[in-house]
């Protein structure tokens, strides 16, 4: 039996085994619930999996990436496996990436928090999450939309449902998330050395972090990446009724191609 602290994957569509499989792992809060909005689109070429990971764990990167990879294993057999992470996701999908990076196909990082290590105010403001007052802390949700987001972009129901979501977080939760924030570092020669294909989705109106210098900085160091600009996006872009991740995948040229458009492309033309 699994142990309540111990990270999960849940499918939030009915799950296809026949095709490749996108982990997404989600920002601060560890629902996986903020994705709700993009797994109907990305269903069409994936079989969609979201991480949980339980307000009472305390594992550290190498232990949480460890979790990750052994139900990315279990769940992704011998198929191609994406994996996408925003915010808090990205930094975890990094140390995923970094490894077991014979088992990823792709990689999808979305203004992934690496970058608070680049942003003095926030270093600065993170230091003082414990000594907020829990009745303040509990109230802070609402409060924090807009630094997170470009409310002008995100429909009343998805600005509710953001509230829900991060609402019940504990304070000790956050502070712990936070603290392995502050303690993320990645060796830059190692990430030269990450030859997995990585797209890069960066806000260019994000409040929070230098999201675009970040990707940039990051194109930099992996062999094998690419950028895609979300100009007018806040750090919390999946909510935004006008981003839509699969299209964005597209515009890229990284989503799967499958067998029967590969086995059409060798038809003749009429």
């Amino acid at each position: 039996m699994k142990s309540s602290v111990t990270p999960s994957l849940f499918a939030p569509v009915l799950p296809q085994l026949d095709k490749p499989l996108l982990l997404l792992l989600p920002g601060l809060d560890g629902t996986g619930q903020l994705f709700v909005s993009q797994v109907q689109t990305l269903a069409h070429d994936f079989d969609v999996r979201c991480l949980t990971i339980p307000p009472d764990n305390r594992q550290d990167w190498s232990a949480l990436a460890q979790a990750v990879i052994h139900l990315m294993q279990e769940a992704g057999g011998d198929r191609p496996i994406y994996v996408c992470g925003e915010s808090f996701g990205g930094c975890l999908a990094l140390q995923v990436a970094l490894m077991a990076p014979a088992r990823l196909t792709h990689l999808v990082l979305i203004n992934p928090a690496s970058a608070l290590g680049r942003s003095a105010w926030m270093r600065w403001l993170t230091q003082y999450t414990s000594t907020i007052p829990e009745w303040l802390f509990q109230t802070s949700g609402a409060v924090a939309l807009p630094l997170l987001a470009n409310l002008d972009r995100i429909s009343q129901d998805k600005r509710d449902l953001f509230v829900r979501t991060v609402r019940p977080i504990s304070q000790a939760c956050v502070a712990w998330r936070i603290n392995l924030l502050n303690r993320f570092e990645v060796n830059r020669e190692a990430l030269t050395r990450l030859h997995v294909p990585t797209s890069l989705l960066a806000s260019g109106r994000d409040r929070l972090l230098p999201s675009p210098a970040e990707a940039q900085l990051l194109q930099q160091a992996l062999p094998q990446a690419q950028i895609y600009a979300l100009p007018e996006s806040g750090h919390v872009c999946l909510l935004e009724d006008a981003v839509n991740l699969r299209q964005c995948l597209k515009a890229l040229n990284v989503l799967p191609v499958s067998d029967s458009a590969t086995s059409m492309a060798g038809l003749p033309s009429r």
